[in-house]
């Protein structure tokens, strides 16, 4: 079969695993899947994790045509207006209980902006006028809570109540830094899907300023991205991620084209093209693999994570596309015949955190980092690029 054939086979396999696995009969989703695909009935349910299902299951239901992936885009979107949203104070809670209550209720920008993608292609996906109307309180609410008025940018994290924090980090990965490329990268790639679902003046105002912003701050000269930044932008970034360059590649791209200013797509291009082909110089293997990230000093750490694997195929077929170049196809194909091997694409299940090849732990196939967005939405993109 064809690239393309192999894609839409895999979008509807993954739509069986992750309706088959993951609905809680007490109510939205599990917060787990453990890596032998058993429900971890008392595991946290994290909003990142379902924010993320109701973007699969939105976009797969406008994709597919599955009548089960509207059902459950509707569960995820319900499930996230009762229980995630702080109905008080405003905003999205990090986590809850597997019962469903509050558990962690600082609210991270990132957090917000996946609820803007996802109430967005939900309301693509069913017309309910209630999630439009949501996702742009989202949006008016980040740009009014994150936005720092002074040195601009938005900031990570605050308290329940719109009060600093001093640990602002979304992971124990990540440096605890004010401002970060992984925040602002979701919340442009949020903001280009509200304007293109329905546009209007204050989101494309609200699009553009964070696409300049994102050009101008965090691409760096030599064709990777800055991480991250102080509150004056001071640069605090000691490695590069292979991932987040080829992701951002083809999200910038997507950002220009949404904008539709031709100025913006003649600046936007030097850089994709550039994160491209940085990304499959220096962190793609020889086998197809690409790499996870080259740290302080110059080590690279070989072994790749899977979600780095779907942006890579998202991302050589779009330089594929920009270019004509055939090259880039043959890239992409690269890395899907690696993935297969690997990661278990094709398969009976969820695709597994590690390479096969990895000598490292097996980690849950559904939990808070670990959801059907990447992958999902690469054999959507793969499957509507290669038609």
């Amino acid at each position: 079969m064809s690239l393309r054939d192999e894609a839409h086979a895999e979008g509807l396999r993954l739509l069986d695993w992750w309706e088959g696995h993951l609905v809680d009969g007490r109510g939205g989703f599990y917060g787990e899947v453990d890596a032998g695909d058993r429900p971890v009935l008392e595991a946290s349910k994290s909003i990142i994790l379902n924010t993320r299902l109701l973007w699969f299951f939105s976009a797969m239901s406008g994709w597919s045509g599955d009548a089960r992936a509207l059902t459950l885009a509707r569960r995820a979107a319900d499930y996230i207006r009762t229980h995630f949203h702080d109905a008080e104070q405003g905003g999205l809670y990090w986590r809850l209980t597997a019962a469903g209550l509050p558990e962690d209720t600082r609210k991270q920008a990132y957090a917000q902006g996946f609820a803007v993608y996802a109430f967005a292609e939900y309301h693509q996906a069913t017309g309910d006028a209630g999630a439009l109307t949501f996702a742009r309180d989202l949006q008016n609410l980040i740009e009014a809570k994150y936005w720092d008025a002074g040195a601009g940018g938005y900031i990570e994290a605050l308290s329940a109540d719109w009060r600093a924090l001093p640990d602002q980090r979304l992971s124990d990965k990540d440096l605890n830094a004010p401002k970060t490329m992984n925040t602002h990268l979701h919340v442009l790639e949020a903001y280009s899907r509200l304007h293109g679902v329905a546009p209007a003046e204050d989101t494309r105002a609200a699009l553009h300023r964070i696409f300049t912003l994102f050009l101008d701050r965090f691409v760096a000269p030599e064709g990777h991205l800055r991480l991250f930044f102080g509150m004056d932008w001071n640069d605090l970034t000691r490695s590069v991620s292979y991932g987040h360059d080829i992701e951002a590649s083809w999200l910038i791209w997507e950002a220009a084209e949404a904008l539709g200013d031709e100025t913006l797509l003649a600046r936007a291009r030097p850089v994709v093209l550039a994160l491209a082909e940085t990304t499959r110089c220096e962190g793609l293997r020889a086998d197809g693999a690409l790499a996870y990230e080259k740290g302080h000093g110059g080590h690279l750490d070989p072994d790749g994570e899977w979600w780095e694997q779907a942006e890579a195929l998202v991302g050589f077929v779009n330089a594929w596309q920009m270019t004509g170049e055939a090259g880039w196809l043959g890239t992409a194909e690269r890395v899907w015949n690696y993935t297969k091997a690997q990661y278990g694409a094709g398969g009976a299940t969820e695709w597994t955190w590690y390479a096969a090849l990895a000598p490292r732990e097996k980690i849950y196939k559904a939990g808070q980092w670990k959801c059907p967005y990447h992958n999902g939405r690469a054999m959507i993109e793969l499957d509507r690029r290669l038609r």
